[in-house]
C-alpha cells in the first residue's frame, strides 16, 4: 500500500535545519520520494497529515536488553514462556515511546524477534545480540548471586536464566570460538561480550579486566570474519585499552576514560553508547537494586560518565544513544528520560542526532549480518524504512520534549501506524 505522510516539517536525522512543507511517499515499508509538493497523479491509500508537528525519524536505542522484564533474581524462577510472554509488553512500549528499531545487547529474544518481525506483536525492530558471552567470574556469570541468595541456582545447568541462553560462559579461546559461533547460527547481527567488571554484579569489581587479549582476539577475528562487529561492556580504562587494540568497535558505558583512551577511540573510530539517565535514575533511588553494594557502585559509575561527557564532546567521538534498562515495565518506561541527559551533555540536536543517525550508522555496522538489509534506519529519506513519528513541539530545539512520549503523537513502523493519539 501507498502511503503519503503530508504537510510535514521535516528533521532527517542528520542535517539540524527542519524543512518545512515536505511530501513523503512510502510504498511497501520504504520512502520512495520526498518532495516539496504532494505528486497529484500518485494514488495512494493512506493520507496522514502532519501539519503542525513535527516528523522526525523513528528512534534507535542501541542498548536494550529487551527481555528483561523483572531482575535477574526473579527471572530465574520464570520459564522460557513466562519471559517471552512478558517480552511481548516491553516491546509494544517500547514502540509506543518512539523506539521502532532497537539494539539487544544480551538476551534471548529471539522467539519476540520472530514474532514482530512476522507481524503477530508489535514491536521495535531488533539487532539481536542473542546470548552475552561472559568469562567464568566475570561481569555476566550471575551464579555467583548464590552465595547472597539460597533459592538462586546453584549450578550453570540449573539457571533457567543462564540456560535460557540470555548469558552464556566462555574461557579458554576454543571455548570463546564455540560460544561466539553459536550465536551467530542462531542469527545474531552482533557479538556482545563482557570485558570487565560491572555495577550490577555483586563480585566483580568495576575495575577488573576480563578476557584476555587472546581470547578477545579470537572472538573479534570470528565476528570479522562475518562482516559484523564486537560490542564490550566496558567501564575500566585499562580494560578498554585492550578492547579497542583488540578491534571491538563499540563501548558500551566505557566510563572511566581518559584522554589517552578518548584519542584511541578517535583514531580506530570506535563508538561510545553511555547510560548518563540510568545511573542518575539508580543514584536517587527510582530504579530498584537488589543491594546496596550496587547502589554504591552505581553511584561512582554516574561521577565516571560526568567526565566522560566531557571527553566524548571534547574529540566528538562517536556516540549513540542507549539505556540499558532491566526490569518490570514501569523501569522501562523511565526510557525516554535519557533525552534530558542527552540534551544536558550535548545539546539538543547532537543529542537527538545520536538516537537518529548516529544510532543508524552504528547498528548498520553488521555488515552481512544485518538482519534489515533492505533500509537504511535513524533517516528519513528516499530508501529508508519508513519509521516516522509526529511529534508536539520542534525536538531539534528542545530535545526535553521527546522525554515525555506523551509529546510523540504518532508512531509510524514500516508506513504502518502503530499509536496515534492526535485528537481529531
Amino acid at each position: 500500500m501507498k502511503v503519503l505522510v503530508k504537510n510535514a516539517s521535516l528533521f532527517d536525522g542528520v542535517n539540524e535545519t527542519v524543512k518545512p512543507g515536505c511530501f513523503i511517499s512510502v510504498e511497501d515499508g520504504v520512502i520512495t520520494e520526498i518532495a516539496n509538493q504532494e505528486n497529484t497523479n500518485a494514488s495512494y491509500g493512506r493520507v496522514i497529515d502532519a501539519a503542525g508537528y513535527t516528523v522526525v525519524p523513528g528512534l534507535i536505542d542501541a542498548h536494550t536488553h529487551i527481555s528483561f522484564s523483572d531482575t535477574f533474581q526473579a527471572m530465574d524462577s520464570m520459564t522460557a514462556e513466562e519471559v517471552a510472554v512478558r517480552s511481548t509488553v516491553i516491546a509494544r512500549q517500547m514502540l509506543e515511546r518512539g523506539f521502532t528499531t532497537v539494539r539487544d545487547v544480551g538476551s534471548n529474544c529471539y522467539g519476540l524477534k520472530q514474532s514482530i518481525d512476522n507481524n503477530f506483536v508489535p514491536g521495535p525492530r531488533i539487532y539481536p545480540s542473542y546470548g552475552a558471552i561472559s568469562q567464568t567470574c566475570g561481569h555476566a556469570d550471575y551464579r555467583q548471586n548464590r552465595t547472597q541468595r539460597s533459592n538462586f541456582s546453584q549450578n550453570l545447568e540449573d539457571s533457567s536464566f543462564m540456560r535460557q541462553g540470555h548469558l552464556v560462559l566462555a574461557d579458554g579461546v576454543p571455548e570463546c570460538l564455540k560460544r561466539t559461533r553459536d550465536q551467530i547460527f542462531k542469527g545474531a547481527s552482533q557479538i556482545k561480550i563482557f570485558g570487565g567488571g560491572g555495577a550490577s554484579s555483586l563480585f566483580d569489581p568495576l575495575d577488573t579486566i576480563q578476557y584476555t587479549r587472546e581470547e578477545l582476539r579470537a572472538i573479534v577475528e570470528t565476528v570479522t570474519n562475518y562482516g559484523s562487529y564486537v560490542c564490550s561492556h566496558i567501564h575500566a580504562g585499562p580494560a578498554m585499552k585492550i578492547a579497542v587494540e583488540e578491534g571491538v568497535k563499540s563501548l558500551e558505558h566505557a566510563t572511566f576514560m581518559d584522554d589517552d583512551i578518548a584519542r584511541l577511540c578517535l583514531d580506530k573510530e570506535v563508538w561510545i553508547v553511555p547510560q548518563y539517565a540510568t545511573a542518575e535514575l539508580i543514584a536517587n533511588r527510582m530504579i530498584p537494586l537488589d543491594s546496596e553494594i550496587l547502589y554504591q557502585k552505581t553511584e561512582r559509575v554516574g561521577k565516571g560518565l560526568l567526565k566522560q561527557a566531557e571527553l566524548v564532546e571534547k574529540y566528538n567521538l562517536k556516540c549513540a544513544f542507549g539505556t540499558d534498562l532491566v526490569g518490570m515495565p514501569e523501569v522501562h518506561a523511565k526510557q525516554n528520560a535519557e533525552f534530558s541527559a542527552r540534551k544536558k551533555y550535548f545539546g539538543s540536536f547532537r543529542g537527538i542526532k545520536q538516537a537518529t543517525s548516529d544510532a543508524g550508522e552504528l547498528l548498520k555496522l553488521s555488515g552481512l549480518l544485518d538482519p534489515y538489509p533492505e533500509g537504511d534506519i535513524g533517516v528519513i529519506r528516499e530508501g529508508a524504512f519508513a519509521d516516522m513519528l509526529l511529534v508536539s513541539g520542534n525536538p531539534v530545539e528542545d530535545l526535553d520534549i521527546l522525554a515525555n512520549p506523551d509529546n510523540i503523537k504518532v508512531v509510524i513502523k514500516d508506513g504502518d501506524i502503530f499509536k496515534d493519539t492526535r485528537t481529531l
